[in-house]
């Protein structure tokens, strides 16, 4: 119940400082670019903003978020209620995740239309917009103002770019196997070709493994860096 609370809070908050209106802007900017190009390259062009969108999503508004919040003095109040980090952790994971997933169709429908494979093309989106939102809050928590984020959130995210070159026919190598966003390209490509069972088995279980690995150091952030400062601060 208070995780389900801390989501619809999440959904409030992000909607009355206009999260979701320039992003209907940004779906249709999206959308108006697919149109121009060219049938042949659309399949592709789809999946490369499909794989783009979640990432932005996550990695830039979830720290911008706690920095509001920050600004804001709610992480005090906050946790002086039962509300539990993991809890905050998730619902903000959550609620991008749900808004990913919606720009994601938005996206993709006008471009390529129903996928093949819906569900592994869904949970591709969602892995991956959890996976950069709990990277993204694990940054944020780390810096003070929102140049500095900005440019960390870039850096960390970095590497996680290096599958694009494979998919693009630049640089292949079996390094890339290691990093999520290699499964998150599997699942979004599935929605024209399903890939084998032991690749499909794969890309999940590097998502999951990764957004396992990315949530205990998000939290550890948090911990250190905004709950002991709030501490900190209360006690002064």
């Amino acid at each position: 119940m208070r995780a389900f609370s801390a989501l619809t809070f999440d959904i409030r908050f992000q909607w009355r400082h206009g999260f979701y209106a320039v992003y209907m802007v940004v779906c249709a900017a999206y959308w108006l670019l697919v149109q121009f190009i060219p049938e042949p390259l659309r399949e592709q062009a789809a999946v490369l903003l499909t794989f783009s969108d979640p990432s932005a999503l996550g990695l830039l508004m979830a720290g911008g978020i706690l920095l509001l919040e920050r600004d804001q003095g709610i992480h005090g109040p906050l946790f002086a209620s039962p509300l539990r980090i993991g809890e905050y952790l998730l619902a903000k994971a959550a609620s991008l995740a749900l808004l990913s997933l919606a720009a994601a169709w938005a996206i993709h429908l006008p471009a390529a239309g129903m996928p093949d494979a819906p569900l592994s093309f869904s949970l591709g989106v969602i892995l991956t917009s959890t996976f950069m939102t709990l990277l993204s809050i694990g940054v944020g928590a780390r810096h003070r103002t929102v140049n500095a984020f900005l440019l960390m959130s870039q850096l960390y995210a970095l590497p996680f770019v290096l599958p694009l070159l494979r998919f693009f026919g630049i640089w292949d190598s079996p390094i890339m196997l290691l990093l999520p966003t290699e499964g998150t390209l599997t699942l979004l490509q599935s929605a024209y070709i399903l890939p084998p069972p032991l690749k499909l088995l794969h890309a999940f279980a590097v998502l999951l493994l990764w957004n396992a690995a990315v949530y205990a150091w998000a939290r550890t952030s948090y911990e250190r860096y905004v709950l002991e400062r709030e501490k900190a601060r209360e006690r002064q």
